[in-house]
């Protein structure tokens, strides 16, 4: 790959971080009792494009939680026990979402799981949010080819923190994972993590 090219897709994504920071979205990040489709959130948050914390819940499940999930995340069905189940938080997500771009690292998984709990409780989905994918925009940034995939070679969150060394806790919760992925994408734009 030459160097024009690696350079050009760096300014490309430079260029939208910076656009979608203009926007002033908010970061949503969950976590779930596993990736399938019978799955759904234990643990939403939702940050303000400033950094400050608009929501932090556990979500109390339809089911119990694995011990791999548990292993992750490291929330456990005593935890989730005393906490709000979905419909009972679902209006106050709603308010803060619509309306706003929300950027989110790996956006159609977390769009899917708050499908999948709605599915749970018998609820319609009938949002059309506005949602940015910031694993998306990492990968263009990084431009690597992934020959067994034939696309562009995704990157956990974890690696992209990594590689803009920012010192920032990741335990996979869901408010550390937003403020990372807010880090992440201010990191693409040239623009200094700041912690407001």
């Amino acid at each position: 790959m030459s160097t024009t090219i690696y350079s050009r897709e760096r300014e490309d994504s430079k260029s939208v971080a910076q656009k979608v920071i203009q926007s002033r979205p908010v970061f949503l990040d969950t976590e779930t009792t596993g990736l399938d489709k019978t799955d759904e959130i234990v643990e939403i948050s939702i940050i303000e494009f400033d950094g400050s914390i608009l929501l932090q819940s556990l979500v109390k499940p339809t089911s119990t939680i694995p011990a791999e999930a548990t292993r992750i995340h490291g929330i456990s069905n005593s935890d989730v026990q005393k906490a709000p189940p979905w419909p009972f938080l679902w209006p106050k997500i709603r308010s803060l979402l619509y309306g706003r771009m929300i950027a989110a690292y790996n956006a159609p998984f977390d769009l899917r799981m708050m499908q999948q709990t709605h599915n749970r409780y018998r609820m319609p989905w009938r949002e059309t949010f506005n949602w940015f994918d910031v694993m998306g925009l990492y990968s263009r940034f990084q431009n690597v080819w992934d020959e067994r995939r034939q696309s562009l070679r995704f990157f956990s969150l974890e690696d992209a923190g990594k590689y803009f060394n920012i010192s920032l806790i990741n335990e996979h919760r869901a408010s550390d994972d937003a403020l990372l992925t807010r880090a992440v994408l201010h990191s693409i734009a040239g623009q200094p993590y700041r912690s407001e």
